[in-house]
């Protein structure tokens, strides 16, 4: 019999913990995995009616504690299957915590059963290197706890956050500490999370080495910031990308000032990219969608491109050496657009576009405010950063981003300029006539979908209409959550697997390990890897 291992809560503090930064080093240039040489591990079963007792068969499932306290069976490669329902940890109020071992060649996969909702509460607090954790849910129900709690709290190197759903976590949704090396996540939705003004947000991350991933996350209505990138001291604000999210309306429930996306505190930033990211802030005045860089200290390197900033200033700190090109900035009718501080020397800007109104006082650099393009330039020192285009955009813009690692999966992102009551998306780059697929928008992920069916081609043609989108759990709030429809919207696209059962190797019928060489790169060859597209079964599992 397997016994379970209490659970041993790590220190907030960094203390000697962060001796593990110097032992792993980021991997980039090595060859990556093939299905040739990915060793053939086991897969286990967990459930809310589980036992330590349990063996972690289909038919036997152990409970999550146990499953996450790094049972002897459960060797790198192996992958740990949540079936739905919701879990709760009686041993420990707090939460989980995670000491499963993977390696950098062979990750262990805690994941979502395919076709059920798993739901983990309070915390998951992961201390064991090398393990991805996917696909399901993480939140604070109510009555909420009276401690302030992360949802997800990572300590370890080699984590992966692969597609969760992180809500109402009376601390930050998500918080990456320094020593948790080459770190990543990946198309998670984070929400509600946070409730102290100006200090707690969706996700809040150091780096020191290896290259910390956030790539095509769609973060909204977070207590204060929505990406919170800081640190007071160092160096921990080093070798962060920045990629493909969404980040709206952070900030609503405190402090307005707060930016959706923010990389830069008291110790200087190196090795930073911000590269195709979304903003929308639907109480733009006096506010601010990012801020790249610090007002306190000279920061190293930076490349800032093709990002499109709605509806706040965009603040650019003072860097030695920075690329800003391709980048889109819209202020809506009112307020500052773009600030830029310190010098500008070492930095090249060229090809962005800035829209806003041409009489406000939409130009800033240090502290000097101006209400014309051609002053600002001229204050800033920049011969030809890019065109004012005029007061507002037109028409309707739309990206769809594949997902990384569950093929038929994309975010679809809308700015509906035009008010179009519905679009047509093109989405044949991610589905394959003959899916079956849902459409969900992001503000109602768990709701009835917008649009579903079998895909024949070509495009969806999807509504755009408003979501109320949900408040805050156990917290009274002065205002409801924003409406963005239907100017702005965000969609998840997913293929539906049918009901799945374990075939005779207790692996959902369907799944195929497609592996990667997950190290991060800043060349973004990270490639899919365990996805699964189960058959329909004519029974659902037990």
């Amino acid at each position: 019999m397997l016994l379970r291992a209490e659970s041993l809560w790590v220190s907030l503090a960094l203390g000697c913990s962060l001796l593990l930064v110097d032992c792993v080093q980021d991997d980039i240039g090595t060859p990556p995995l093939t299905a040739d040489t990915l060793p053939t591990a086991a897969d286990f079963f967990v459930s809310p009616s589980g036992s330590p007792s349990g063996n972690g068969s289909f038919a036997n499932p152990w409970d999550l504690a146990t499953a996450l306290s790094g049972p002897a069976a459960v060797t790198p490669g192996s992958t740990i299957w949540l079936r739905g329902g919701t879990y709760t940890n009686p041993a420990d109020p707090r939460g989980f915590e995670s000491k499963l071992t993977g390696t950098v060649d062979t990750p262990i996969v805690v994941r979502q059963f395919p076709g059920e909702r798993a739901t983990v509460t309070r915390t998951l607090l992961v201390t064991g290197p090398y393990t991805w954790f996917w696909g399901f849910e993480v939140t604070n129900p109510a009555p909420q706890p009276p401690q302030a709690l992360h949802g997800v709290n990572v300590h370890a190197p080699g984590t992966k956050l692969i597609n969760l759903v992180v809500h109402d976590a009376t601390d930050d949704g998500i918080f990456i500490w320094p020593q948790a090396t080459g770190a990543e996540v990946n198309g998670s939705i984070v929400y509600n999370n946070g409730r102290t003004d100006n200090l707690t947000h969706g996700i809040y991350c150091k780096s020191a080495t290896a290259t910390l991933l956030l790539k095509d996350n769609i973060v909204f209505d977070n207590w204060a910031f929505g990406f919170h990138c800081f640190a007071n001291d160092g160096p921990y604000i080093q070798n962060i990308d920045v990629e493909g999210n969404v980040a709206f309306n952070n900030y609503i429930w405190g402090v307005p000032w707060d930016a959706d996306i923010l990389v830069g505190g008291a110790f200087p930033a190196s090795g930073i990219t911000v590269n195709e990211n979304y903003t929308y802030r639907t109480d733009n005045a006096n506010t601010m969608t990012a801020d790249i860089g610090s007002y306190v200290v000279a920061n190293q390197d930076v490349v800032c491109t093709n990002n499109y900033f709605v509806g706040g200033f965009w603040r650019m700190g003072a860097w030695s050496r920075a690329t800003v090109a391709g980048n889109t900035l819209y202020n809506f009718t009112s307020g500052g657009m773009i600030w830029a501080l310190g010098t500008t020397s070492g930095q090249t800007w060229n090809d962005n576009t800035f829209l806003g109104d041409p009489t406000a006082i939409a130009w800033r650099h240090d502290s000097a405010d101006v209400t014309t393009f051609d002053n600002w330039l001229g204050q800033a020192g920049l011969v030809d950063p890019g065109t004012y285009a005029g007061s507002a955009p037109a028409g309707v813009k739309i990206v769809v981003r594949a997902n990384q690692y569950e093929p038929g999966r994309a975010n679809i992102i809308i700015y509906n300029w035009a008010q179009d009551s519905t679009v047509s998306v093109d989405v044949s780059g991610v589905l394959t006539p003959g899916d079956q697929y849902v459409v969900q928008n992001a503000q109602d992920f768990y709701g009835s979908p917008i649009a579903s069916g079998t895909y024949s081609g070509g495009t969806l043609q999807l509504p755009v209409v408003s979501v109320a989108a949900p408040n805050p759990i156990g917290v009274t709030t002065t205002r409801p959550a924003p409406v963005t429809g239907p100017t702005f919207n965000v969609f998840t696209l997913m293929t539906t697997p049918g009901r799945a059962t374990a075939g005779a190797d207790e692996r959902p019928a369907g799944c195929a390990v497609w592996p990667p060489r997950d190290g991060p790169s800043r060349a973004r060859a990270h490639r899919d890897t365990r996805a699964c597209r189960p058959r329909p079964a004519d029974q659902a599992a037990p």
